[in-house]
């Protein structure tokens, strides 16, 4: 390679078919017969993905970690999860992912380090590295497709390349927000052991048709030898299911034993539920006395970044079990009351992350609304109206509240966005309407009926069958 080649972190994908579909992190692009891979990786988390066609196909990716990987880790507890061979930084050379096209599954498969046969492979396709930069084989990283600029003017070649430099600085911190939080950890609990390709790198598997347990078909719940005693996936033995995320069941959101009113507020103000999972999580025994700790600091992020891990999977692999987890992960946290006091940076911290999230929404193909029939995202609008008003309720209205300023910053956005309207008070709930024959009927909105305490929310006498003395 030449000097003029500054060697750089490069993904070599020797034998992909041309009009292959291949994305990595924010960006999607068709590759071309002459196209053998990417340089100028930046470092940081990444996800690399392909799929035999743009739409309609299997999709199959695989997270990894330019540099030095102990730097995407909180606490001591996470370390022992990361492989021992695993490159980082320290180590001479940059570093080369090598992908090599599965013609069977017409998936990319890495090259495996207990092979003789991969090893050697490896070693020819690094040596001719630099004849693939010279040929213009390689793909310059991007992490976003700048605006197309079709003046031909001087000063407008000036302002198209300030333009692309700002869309590259923006579309890396994009990325860097949306996946500050996933860990070597969050992904190992979720879909497991990561594969250790020929250079001693981790990369952690996933397609487009992984799926949960909870939303498989003839899986009614999680596999018990799957869990420890509080119910939180392990992160060691042999993965009998795809995907393993924190178990969430919105229809048992009380401590066991809870009757009465107690059970009732549990069911109102969803907190005990979001706290007890997260004290779950934050569970480890030290590895040397063996005695149990509690990091629960840990535990939120890692809480976020299963929050992150699923949306990016629907967002670039459209995986309709990670849209239900992050349906069922909004739905848990945007109900709860007391924690918006009780863990007040939690909140704050996961109301700014589902703005970037939001702002991210129009990427999935025809929408991220409309994947799963949500009538343009009825079930995100009604979650967040209920929010806010339990916020107005819980914050006092000249007291200042990180969450209270994050909500205000999602709603100012979806406003200008979407039109939505996220205060109670601007709807007429109840009124009359005249028809064409003169009729006046009384009309009342459809999500009414919890507000009001009416229909199947009225309160109603339950006989118990008990005798008063």
């Amino acid at each position: 390679m030449s000097a003029s080649m500054q060697a750089s972190p490069t993904i070599l994908l020797p034998q992909l078919p041309p009009k292959t579909l291949v994305g990595i992190d924010l960006i999607t692009f068709t590759s071309t017969a002459n196209f053998h891979g990417i340089r100028d990786l930046p470092n940081g988390w990444h996800f690399l993905y392909t799929g035999t066609t743009e739409s309609l196909s299997l999709r199959s990716g695989a997270w990894f970690y330019v540099g030095d990987i102990t730097g995407a880790q909180h606490g001591y507890k996470k370390l022992a999860l990361v492989p021992q061979q695993q490159k980082t930084s320290a180590q001479s050379g940059p570093e080369i992912f090598i992908w090599k096209w599965n013609t069977d599954t017409e998936s990319l498969a890495s090259l495996r380090s207990d092979n003789d046969s991969d090893t050697q492979e490896a070693m020819r396709y690094k040596a001719n590295l630099g004849a693939i930069w010279q040929s213009g084989g390689l793909f310059q990283f991007r992490s976003r497709v700048p605006k197309s600029n079709t003046t031909d003017t001087a000063q407008s070649e000036v302002t198209q390349i300030d333009d692309d430099d700002e869309t590259e600085t923006s579309g890396r911190a994009d990325w860097r927000r949306l996946t500050d939080c996933i860990t070597p950890n969050v992904l190992t609990r979720i879909i497991g052991p990561p594969n250790i390709d020929v250079d001693s790198c981790s990369r952690w598997m996933v397609t487009s048709a992984s799926t949960a347990g909870c939303d498989a078909d003839n899986i009614p719940g999680l596999d018990p030898q799957r869990v420890d005693e509080d119910g939180v996936p392990r992160t060691t033995g042999e993965q009998e299911r795809d995907l393993w995320f924190l178990p969430i069941d919105l229809k048992y959101t009380w401590p066991d034993g809870a009757i009465g009113r107690e059970r009732t507020e549990a069911a109102q103000d969803r907190s005990w539920a979001l706290g007890n999972l997260i004290h779950r999580l934050s569970r480890s025994v030290h590895p040397v006395t063996g005695e149990p700790s509690f990091d629960e600091e840990q535990a939120e992020k890692d809480f976020l970044g299963e929050v992150q891990f699923a949306f990016l999977m629907v967002l670039t692999m459209m995986n309709y079990s990670c849209l239900q987890q992050w349906k069922r992960m909004l739905e848990l946290v945007l109900t709860c009351r007391s924690a918006i006091v009780d863990r007040e940076p939690f909140m704050a911290e996961f109301l700014a992350l589902l703005l970037r999230q939001l702002q991210r929404c129009d990427d999935v193909e025809g929408g991220l609304f409309e994947m799963d029939g949500d009538d343009g995202g009825e079930f995100l609008r009604d979650l967040l109206k209920k929010f806010r008003r339990l916020v107005y309720q819980v914050v006092e209205s000249d007291s200042t509240s990180r969450v209270k300023d994050e909500l205000t910053k999602v709603e100012k956005w979806l406003k200008e966005e979407y039109d939505w309207e996220l205060t109670h008070e601007v709807f007429v709930k109840r009124g009359m309407v005249r028809l064409e024959d003169g009729e006046e009927v009384e009309l009342d909105m459809e999500d009414n009926d919890e507000d009001e305490e009416t229909g199947e929310y009225a309160p109603m006498v339950v006989d118990s069958g008990e005798t008063m003395l």
